[in-house]
């Protein structure tokens, strides 16, 4: 019987031996901060885990942080099986001598039992801190249980783990810290909450790492000398609006699986497709503006920028303050609905020229009115200048930005068409019908938001192909391919006409901000009692968006896309442009079946040999010849709908200019300019063209063929030297 009993009383006791070295361990979950980076990783925006805490994990410790680590918390850590008897005896007998705790024995593996398992400090928890201990050295090996301590230890600061914690400090990574700044880090732990007196504490590590034989005498005078020095404060917060729709629409700090101590990268990196140089570009850009925007009242400023060819997000800027709270620096003005003015009219353009429109195709811009869905109540749309011009080619119409004949042809083409394709074209907040809001739609009485603006008008740039843009990066051969809106032909002639500089000088002048040294397709729009203005254009690399205005809706003074929003677009899209590489060649390419025509610039027909001025304009090869049968020997017959306009000269333009002597070609009469503030006085000069050799005068005082503009209601005059005479009324405000 008793050659039984050794065996059995030794049988619970290697029971006991097996449950402490094999049993289970705590899970581990890091919290590890998802950091959103740029498209070229660099740090957007980092924010808290559900810790409160940011940190990164690192699967190989580097050797400066392993040394001192050792140094400061455990430097027979690699001698011991998680419990160190030597230092629970050396621990012992000082807090007796002091007669307080004054150093634990707590080995490297035991404080990582602690920081995956918490618990109150009682006699239960330091034996099962033990137990933990004991199981972690026989699962990991030493360099794993480093890279656990290290990964899991407090640095202070809402920070843990090395891996942030060098970057948190010092601005390097872990690699790259030396002797000394490992030391500091090394010392934070203990008193992550007082990470200044970690400098006392750092001095010692050093010491010790010398007595251990860590370093040479050498290295540990240089790692004394050596002067530290902090690049503190960096919670890199770059685009915090486009940074919020990235975390609440993937749900990143939900979505993170948990990362094993034996796989750990650098930690979950959330690639953006934005552009963080051309980011910071846009704030310098926006500062630079705020003394003009705030002459104007406004407080506020939003810019999009998107890549056209692969459809990302490169730049996104929601108020120009995001930490104001006077107005609303929070309120991201990308995604906020606001009527878009003039903006919307290239598509109402667009779908005429799907409808058989062509640029030369011309429109009545004479006092109308229009139905609307209540009984008994007409609208009467007026034009910006408050003039009305008679005849309009639709490519003067669009680039002059007149109201009377936008409304005009959505008469024409019904409104509820135009919603389809603003519906299909990315504007998801138009949801009312076609009845509220009437022709005014295309004047901008909606609400729509700049993101939507910017996609949309993106499909011209790509020939009519509209595609959804992307927030995060990836490979763009794996998103949903483009569908067809618009004909390739519409697509040219929309770009085409915006971007027109001398189609659009009778009414925006030239040398503004929509002139570039190179193609840029742009329109501006101003919403109803001036709430807001933008500015939207594209090349054919990038699309820019650019709205100005006030969240609490104030009026602003002064002020239009042209003068508020343009020179912010400008400088973003000049900015733009050199980041993307681009600016060179046409924006869309012109179909094949589209040739150069001439035309009459009064009717947009085949001219006749009656017709005094003649253009020319791309237009479909195999359309029908119709030739001008609006001029005739000494006189103009014009339709019907004309007999009662007539322009502030008493007669069509096109009679007088078939009189006798000279014609002024530049500048067109009755023209509105308007003054940008923003650019130095001489470079707002106007050029004076005539037929013939002229002398010059406005307001009948001589000048050259150069006048910089002033402001008021002018009269040029042009004399040859017969003294035939021409004249032409301009604005300038």
């Amino acid at each position: 019987m008793k050659k039984w009993l050794v065996p059995g009383g030794l049988l619970p006791v290697l029971i006991v031996a097996v449950w402490v070295r094999l049993g289970p361990i705590p899970p581990i979950h890091p919290q590890v901060t998802p950091a959103v980076v740029d498209r070229d990783g660099v740090v957007l925006y980092e924010p808290l885990s559900e810790g409160g805490t940011r940190s990164r994990w690192i699967a190989n410790v580097p050797r400066n942080v392993a040394r001192a680590t050792i140094a400061a918390e455990d430097r027979r850590f690699d001698h011991h099986f998680g419990i160190d008897p030597i230092a629970v005896v050396r621990a012992l007998l000082r807090d007796i001598r002091h007669m307080r705790v004054v150093e634990g024995g707590s080995t490297i593996t035991q404080q990582v039992a602690k920081l995956i398992d918490p618990a109150p400090r009682t006699v239960r928890a330091k034996i099962r801190e033990a137990i933990v201990a004991l199981r972690l050295e026989h699962r990991y090996s030493k360099r794993e249980i480093l890279a656990l301590y290290c990964n899991l230890a407090p640095y202070g600061e809402q920070t843990v783990g090395i891996e942030r914690a060098s970057e948190r400090y010092f601005g390097c990574a872990p690699e790259q810290l030396t002797v000394a700044q490992a030391a500091y880090l090394a010392a934070l732990p203990q008193r992550p909450g007082t990470p200044r007196r970690a400098l006392l504490r750092q001095r010692l590590i050093l010491k010790r790492m010398h007595a251990l034989g860590m370093m040479s005498e050498g290295e540990f005078r240089t790692a004394r000398a050596e002067r530290l020095s902090f690049d503190r404060g960096r919670h890199p917060l770059l685009a915090p609006h486009f940074v919020e729709h990235v975390l609440a629409e993937q749900a990143l700090t939900r979505r993170l699986a948990p990362l094993s101590p034996r796989f750990a990268g650098r930690g979950e990196l959330v690639r953006t497709t934005l552009d963080a140089n051309l980011q910071r570009e846009i704030r310098g850009i926006i500062a630079a503006q705020k003394v003009n925007l705030l002459r104007h009242g406004a407080h506020s400023v939003a810019v999009a920028v998107l890549d056209n060819r692969i459809g990302e997000w490169l730049a996104w800027e929601g108020s120009g303050d995001y930490f104001g709270q006077t107005f609303g620096g929070a309120i991201d003005g990308v995604t906020t609905p606001r009527q878009p003015g003039s903006t919307l009219k290239p598509f109402t353009y667009a779908l005429a020229f799907e409808d058989g429109f062509t640029p030369a195709t011309v429109v009545a811009d004479v006092p109308s009115h229009f139905a609307t869905a209540e009984e008994g109540v007409v609208y009467r749309p007026r034009n910006y200048d408050g003039r009305f011009r008679g005849p309009l080619r639709v490519r003067a119409a669009l680039a002059g930005s007149e109201n009377v004949p936008a409304v005009a042809v959505l008469a024409r083409i019904g409104t509820p068409s135009l919603l389809r394709l603003l519906r299909r074209a990315g504007f998801r907040d138009l949801t009312h019908t076609a009845d509220y809001y009437g022709v005014g739609l295309t004047l901008g009485d909606a609400e729509v938001t700049l993101e939507q603006l910017v996609t949309a008008y993106a499909i011209f740039a790509r020939g009519g192909i509209a595609l959804k843009p992307a927030m995060l990066a990836g490979n763009p051969a794996t998103r949903q391919p483009g569908n067809r809106l618009l004909s390739a032909r519409t697509a040219f002639w929309i770009t085409d006409i915006l971007s027109d500089k001398h189609a659009r000088e009778y009414a925006f002048g030239s040398g503004g901000s929509l002139d570039f040294p190179f193609p840029v397709a742009a329109k501006t729009g101003t919403s109803q009692a001036y709430h807001d203005n933008w500015t939207v254009g594209y090349t054919r690399e990038v699309t820019v968006g650019v709205w100005v205005g006030n969240f609490d809706r104030d009026a602003l003074r002064n002020s239009s896309g042209i003068t508020g929003a343009a020179p912010i677009f400008h400088d973003v899209m000049l900015a733009a442009v050199k980041r993307a590489g681009g600016g060179r060649g046409t924006i869309v390419e012109r179909p094949a079946d589209l040739e150069a025509q001439p035309i009459c610039a009064l009717s947009g027909r085949r001219p006749s040999i009656f017709c005094p001025a003649i253009e020319t304009e791309w237009l479909p090869s195999d359309a029908p010849v119709e030739f001008c049968s609006w001029h005739h020997p000494g006189r103009v017959v014009l339709p019907a709908e004309y007999r009662a306009w007539e322009p502030a000269a008493g007669q069509p333009i096109a009679v007088r200019r078939e009189t006798r002597g000279p014609r002024i070609l530049n500048p067109p009469d009755g023209t509105t300019y308007l003054v940008d503030p923003t650019l130095r006085s001489e470079f707002q000069a106007l050029q004076l063209k005539a037929t013939a050799s002229v002398a010059w005068s406005v307001d009948g005082r001589p000048v050259g063929s150069e006048w910089p503009l002033r402001g008021g209601r002018h009269t040029i005059t042009a004399v040859d030297s017969a003294g035939h005479r021409d004249s032409v009324q301009i604005t300038v405000r």
